[in-house]
């Protein structure tokens, strides 16, 4: 995680924002340490391996994470020389990527980054997240991307402050949520 991203984190129960504790940084990126809520102490949240973690280790999205985790460059343009990703993002949003230069933009549900590294090639700002542990997969295929941001959160939670995204968009995730219409809601507010 890069220090500048720290100004848009909340603490995703009482909406404040978050103290850095940092235990291991290399090259300017925290490999892990603490956020901790500025309204309540007791609360806080680890840094593990570059990502900032605001859900249980195990939950409902296991397999999605094994899956992305195994099967972790498959659907990257980059990788399979195919501008697949590329096609449906362009056309499932309508936007331009100059639109996106310097922007700051949500990918609720990256997977293993293959929507996101389409935004990065359009040098947004990306915090890309996923509720399960797809984001280790996403870190070791963008690691290289130093405007962005990967954080292991949950949709109807979102760990951010209010309003601050230009660009949100979700492809392929909200009907694998327990409940898909307050999942679309929450990247509302």
């Amino acid at each position: 995680m890069q220090k500048d991203f720290l100004e848009i984190l909340r603490c995703p129960f009482t909406e404040s924002k978050l103290n850095l504790i940092i235990n291991e940084e290399h090259d300017g990126k925290i490999k892990s340490g603490l956020l901790v809520c500025q309204a309540n102490p007791d609360i806080h949240y680890p840094i593990i391996n570059y990502i900032p973690r605001f859900v249980p280790p195990s939950n409902y999205a296991d397999n999605f994470g094994f899956q992305w985790n195994k099967f972790s460059k498959t659907q990257f343009d980059s990788f399979t020389k195919q501008p697949i990703t590329h096609n449906r993002f362009w056309n499932a949003t309508g936007w331009k990527s100059s639109e996106m230069n310097e922007q700051l933009v949500l990918d609720a549900g990256c997977g293993s980054g293959r929507f996101a590294e389409i935004s990065l090639q359009s040098n947004a700002r990306v915090v890309a997240i996923d509720f399960s542990n797809a984001v280790d997969a996403a870190y070791q295929n963008l690691s290289g991307y130093s405007n962005l941001l990967l954080v292991q959160a949950d949709i109807c939670s979102l760990p951010f402050e209010k309003n601050i995204f230009s660009f949100i968009y979700s492809l392929g995730v909200l009907q694998h949520t327990p409940d898909p219409k307050k999942s679309f809601d929450s990247l509302l507010d």
